[in-house]
């Protein structure tokens, strides 16, 4: 469980997380670093900001002696600057903090860069149209950021400039103050963008929300940007990682015309790097990938840099048994069963997966019995209000750290071999995106009521049309890559729509695939508090539920398309 020294009693109308991303480089030494604890000790500030340091080194630094509003966090696994994104997103949502501050290690800030920014969140907390706010940011007085997206390419924001840029605004991470709201709606960090393109991902994602950037104009920050440094080369792989990033962001979200303005770059490019007789591997590396864009189709190229970052995440865990788990339960009113039900669960599961238990509001002793299993493995959320089952799942799957994740409701039971099936399932498949098996229901003390859902159901079919005429899937059935998150997540708002048929759909919709296992894995309890699943419901409700489905599948087609394979 994430602990801070930020309480949230008495909580000032302005707090925010700093999120500094170390690399082999010892916290004392980070520039970013020393700059932020200078102006915290110097101001009245500290009430109002947290800071998470977040280390993808691959051994943890020494860092004795913090302030007790610094937090230190040793990733066990590099997932680059969308790990560090996503453990401070939720990090924050935990703790109830308003804004995201993300920087680098090495940025130069200015002195009271943490005043100024502060100051600017406050005048603009009210409209939540607002996204992030940015600085202006530079590297040996060459503009960095932030600037227009042009269809042939960008064009900076004149210096100085101050207010809402019209159009669609990009900016770098580094010194970017997002609305922890806003980061919420567009469904966090984007993993397979995992250490370049993040930002162009992340800002396109919020003007697709329809929400603002503000330009801080007066804020001017000094960035040491690697890929540009004449003194600091990035080396190879990292380059390679710029170049195939930058071609498939281009590929998956930019037009026809993009992609030409790219290529000609990538023609520049090589031709500058041959007059200034730049290192033989970056030159051969430009000419590669200008080859794959000049003789490979869009759907190619999208394709092997999927199986590209695929195989990437693969072997951050290729030390490991398997994959991390996270299973997600919503949970309400649950104190016969859930204890139960956790119990078959946890004893399949191993010490680095997780089990988060988000419970809505119950009146009853649910909490108290999920708390008695004192299994550190389980992750509680307590909502003061309720909020219905398709907000708390999604609040469930936004927590959740793992690399495949399992949904389950409160009173059914876990067959023994469930998690081993579902990953083998995975394992035989990877092209997989969601598993889904049968399910055999039984009644309020475990008898068997029938044998198979999907022998009443009818049988399971993974198709959008299919199921926007009858939904065929099961969420306690379902287990899902992490990787599509950034497709179903939000989930609808304003919306008669069920969490399982939604995660369904919208992953067909993405062109996802889902795999069936014709085997019962889930004990379905079926008792008076749950009679739905089985049951159809009334002819009014089932017209409103596909029609609210339709239109939110239409809704999110901008980013749902096929031709966004993410």
């Amino acid at each position: 469980m994430l602990e801070s020294s930020l309480t949230k009693s008495g909580r000032t109308p302005f707090s925010a997380l700093i999120l500094i991303v170390l690399y082999r480089l010892p916290p004392q030494k980070s520039t970013t670093f020393r700059a932020v604890l200078s102006e915290l000790g110097s101001q009245a500030l500290k009430d109002e900001f947290l800071i998470l340091l977040y280390d993808n080194s691959e051994t943890p630094q020494a860092c004795e002696g913090l302030p007790p509003y610094v937090i230190y966090h040793a990733a066990s696994r590099n997932y680059g600057i969308a790990g560090a994104y996503n453990y401070a997103l939720e990090f924050a949502n935990n703790e109830e903090l308003s804004w995201l501050l993300t920087l680098d290690q090495d940025t130069q800030l200015p002195p009271d860069f943490l005043a100024r920014m502060r100051e600017i969140a406050l005048s603009r907390q009210a409209n939540h149209e607002v996204g992030a706010i940015v600085p202006q940011l530079s590297y040996k007085g060459r503009t960095l950021s932030p600037f227009r997206i042009r269809s042939w390419g960008i064009s900076y924001l004149s210096h100085g400039f101050t207010g809402i840029a019209r159009g669609e605004v990009c900016a770098l991470n580094s010194a970017s103050l997002f609305r922890v709201s806003a980061l919420n709606e567009i469904g966090g960090f984007h993993p397979y963008f995992w250490l370049d393109y993040q930002d162009y991902y992340a800002f396109l994602q919020l003007h697709r929300h329809g929400k603002k950037v503000w330009v801080a104009g007066e804020v001017q920050v000094k960035h040491d940007l690697s890929l540009l440094s004449e003194d600091r080369h990035p080396g190879t792989d990292r380059f390679r990682n710029f170049l195939h990033a930058e071609s498939a962001f281009c590929d998956l979200y930019r037009s026809s015309i993009s992609g030409l303005a790219l290529t000609g770059r990538l023609m520049y490019r090589l031709w500058r790097q041959r007059r200034q007789n730049a290192d033989a591997e970056i030159r051969q590396l430009t000419a590669d990938t200008l080859k794959r864009r000049l003789f490979l189709t869009r759907r190619q190229r999208i394709h092997s840099w999927q199986n590209e970052m695929q195989k990437r995440l693969a072997g951050q865990s290729k030390n490991d048994q398997r994959p991390v788990i996270s299973v997600c339960v919503a949970a309400y009113n649950g104190e016969a069963y859930i204890r139960q039900q956790l119990q078959s669960i946890l004893d399949q599961l191993s010490d680095c997966d997780e089990v988060i238990v988000v419970d809505d509001a119950s009146t009853d002793r649910t909490c108290n019995a999920v708390q008695s299993l004192n299994d550190p493995r389980i992750r509680l959320k307590k909502h003061d209000l309720n909020a219905g089952v398709l907000r708390t799942f999604e609040e469930a799957i936004r927590m959740a750290q793992g690399d495949v994740l399992f949904l389950a409701d409160q009173d059914d039971l876990w067959a023994p071999e469930k998690v081993s099936t579902v990953l083998q399932a995975f394992e035989s498949n990877p092209d997989a995106d969601i598993v889904v098996s049968d399910a055999t229901l039984i009644d309020e003390n475990g008898a068997i009521l029938e044998p198979s859902y999907y022998a009443i159901r009818g049988t399971f079919r993974s198709g959008m049309l299919s199921n926007v005429f009858r939904c065929k899937y099961l969420g306690c059935t379902m287990a899902f890559k992490s990787s599509i998150r950034n497709r179903i997540l939000p989930f609808p708002t304003k919306a008669d729509v069920l969490h399982d048929i939604w995660i369904g759909t919208a992953n067909s919709l993405a062109g996802g695939k889902t795999v069936y296992i014709d085997r019962p894995l889930v004990l379905y309890r079926r008792h008076g508090n749950n009679s739905t699943g089985i049951t159809r419901l009334p002819l009014s409700r089932q017209l409103r539920t596909r029609w609210d489905l339709c239109r939110s599948l239409i809704q999110s087609w901008s980013r749902l398309r096929p031709r966004n394979l993410l």
